[in-house]
């Protein structure tokens, strides 16, 4: 899911942002040791990182990626320096089953008792849920006179050959749009389905200004005065607005009608890591309710740790966008594993859609 961040956020309550200022000494702490977390871009509040830091000696160095496929590429690199990685039930499987991530030791993580039932058997084996969310549509409020409702705002748009939408580089998410638009499973491996959503997105294919992640590209300003809609993850709308820095909040997120994906973000431990008791520490740290609420307000996404939901201010646990109706849940569909044959026909077409939007 998602480069989802804000600095600190205008979300807070008066509550919680006197917490956040209490969390620091105002001298700062050298950091002896250094943990390296693989992570999406600013997806791990700022307040969290400082307290850990200041209570522990122990600076956290965060190694990005922007899609799976490249977090991927990193993992299996067998010189790699990492230490605790974001993950998602099918990769950490995958990686675990192949030795690459160790299983956790929940008898070393106290703080799992306060993660929802709901949530705590979402991230398998290898990992722990760390914030979840859906796939929708970010768009500027301010520049479409009516609010997109349906996939098919997205992907059969009206202004079909002016490029005005951000798509994403993902073999997975960028396919669920158009899947859920026609009914089918987002886990389908049958050719003719995948097939005719790759036809819908070549048809969009026009209408798109790059396919790369909304977040990312907007900050390097190259399509702020053209983008006005984006495949997006819940959050998104609220750093967009920070990186764009427009006053009124334009961009907005919504849940199509026809369903959507349901994802949760888990956190590893790398089996070759040098710093296990530490990335334990680091992750019962962040399974804390105190700190679990403050990353969660801070970055506007949701929590699988309900002792922190119950925490946070109505503003946030009670904004659909965030937490959204239990109608949206029951619509919505989850990955599960698929043979692998489907995994490379997935890959083949946006590799397939990226180089024909290229060669324009």
């Amino acid at each position: 899911m998602n480069n989802k961040k804000a600095p600190t956020s205008c979300r807070f309550s008066g509550a919680l942002l006197t917490a956040a200022c209490l969390l620091f000494p105002s001298t700062a702490t050298h950091a002896a040791e250094t943990l390296s977390l693989l992570n999406w871009e600013e997806y791990l509040s700022e307040a969290v990182i400082k307290r850990w830091e200041a209570e522990t000696g122990v600076k956290i160095q965060q190694v990005y990626f922007d899609s799976g496929d490249k977090r991927d590429e990193v993992l299996a690199k067998p010189d790699h320096q990492i230490d605790i990685t974001l993950s998602e039930r099918i990769s950490g499987d995958r990686f675990g089953d192949r030795g690459l991530l160790d299983p956790i030791d929940l008898k070393a993580l106290p703080n799992l008792k306060h993660i929802s039932p709901r949530w705590s058997d979402s991230c398998g084996a290898y990992a722990i849920p760390y914030l979840w969310g859906t796939l929708g549509i970010a768009y500027r409020a301010d520049r479409m006179p009516v609010a997109p409702q349906s996939w098919a705002d997205l992907l059969k748009p009206a202004r079909s050959n002016e490029p005005h939408i951000i798509m994403m580089e993902d073999h997975e998410d960028i396919l669920a749009g158009p899947l859920l638009y026609r009914q089918h499973s987002i886990n389908t491996s049958s050719n003719d389905e995948l097939k005719a959503a790759f036809d819908m997105l070549t048809a969009q294919s026009r209408a798109v200004l790059t396919y790369e992640y909304a977040i990312t590209s907007l900050r390097s300003q190259r399509y702020q005065d053209k983008a006005d809609m984006a495949l997006a993850y819940s959050g998104d709308q609220q750093v967009l607005n920070e990186v764009e820095g427009i006053e009124g909040e334009p961009w907005r997120y919504v849940v199509p009608k026809e369903g959507t994906l349901l994802w949760i973000d888990c956190l590893s431990i790398p089996a070759k890591g040098s710093k296990k008791e530490l990335a334990y520490r680091f992750l019962n740290y962040i399974s804390d309710p105190q700190i679990a609420v403050l990353n969660a307000a801070e970055l506007g996404v949701a929590t699988p740790n309900a002792a922190a939901k119950a925490l946070l201010p109505a503003e946030i646990s009670e904004d659909p966008t965030i937490y959204p109706t239990e109608a949206v849940l029951q619509n919505s569909q989850i990955y599960e594993p698929r043979p692998m044959q489907a995994t490379q026909t997935r890959r083949r077409i946006i590799s397939a859609l990226i180089n024909a939007h290229d060669a324009r």
